[in-house]
């Protein structure tokens, strides 16, 4: 597990089937973690995005759109990288969007202020 802050704990986290952006994503009360063996490779500080939104690539794959505070924007896609990937489209557009909604909300809802 990621070593966290004092203060901070985990919010929300992927199983094992699931990446995002090719890594494990870890939602905590304080940032968004891009892990890859345990270590972070990268991370967004909630109190630097300005929103988060549900928007699609052109094929309709779901993704989140988080706007950094000054303009820059970061999409994050989920992708399936278990055994059900086999499934094909329709099971991993759903559930894609599911896990897109819900994380889209919980990070809204942790936005400072």
């Amino acid at each position: 597990m990621v070593k966290l802050s004092k203060d901070e704990h985990l919010v929300l986290s992927l199983d094992n089937e699931w990446k995002a952006n090719g890594q494990n994503i870890i939602l905590t009360n304080e940032r968004i973690l891009f892990t890859k063996d345990e270590n972070v490779t990268s991370e967004i500080r909630l109190n630097h995005i300005a929103e988060a939104c549900v928007d699609s690539s052109f094929l309709g794959i779901p993704h989140i759109k988080i706007r950094i505070f000054g303009g820059r924007i970061i999409k994050v896609t989920f992708q399936c990288v278990g055994l059900r990937a086999v499934f094909g489209t329709s099971y991993i557009l759903p559930k894609q969007k599911v896990i897109v909604q819900r994380w889209v909300h919980v990070i809204n809802r942790l936005l400072p202020g």
